[in-house]
């Protein structure tokens, strides 16, 4: 075989595993939008069954789980606008009420968001105090 013709196979094989991922790989499976509470529920019927993540704060005393199912039921907040959310699985152990989170999943005809991942914004526990951030660091 000529050294042009391994040459030619090699790119038309790179062009087309290039080709597959960009028809297949993009998908309403795979893909994931970032919106507002506000900016979800607008968009209605547009939004089932589509890969969505939006962040609030959970609503204090909406934390419901069952004891028998690893499944959370909690209510969102941002700008107003409230979001029931239904996740299964288990939560990060940062997660408590009146904190922000970040919920990833699919937003339901019944108006629910059926989360398949929660991810929580850390404790403030981690960030500098003022004293510290006047002294230029901690002591360590």
């Amino acid at each position: 075989m000529r050294p042009k013709t391994k040459i030619f196979i090699s790119f038309a094989v790179v062009v087309g595993a290039m080709a597959f991922l960009v028809i297949f790989g993009f998908n309403n499976e795979t893909m994931v939008y970032y919106s507002t509470i506000k900016e979800l529920k607008t968009k209605d019927v547009g939004a089932y069954n589509q890969g969505y993540r939006v962040s609030g704060i959970v609503v204090p005393g909406s934390v419901q789980k069952t004891e028998q199912a690893v499944q959370v039921r909690f209510v969102m907040t941002e700008e107003g606008e409230q979001l029931q959310v239904v996740y299964s699985g288990i939560l990060p152990d940062t997660f408590k009420e009146d904190m922000e989170v970040l919920v990833e999943g699919k937003y339901q005809k019944d108006g629910t968001f059926a989360a398949t991942n929660v991810f929580t914004k850390c404790a403030s526990k981690y960030e500098a105090t003022d004293e510290e951030s006047a002294a230029g660091g901690s002591d360590t």
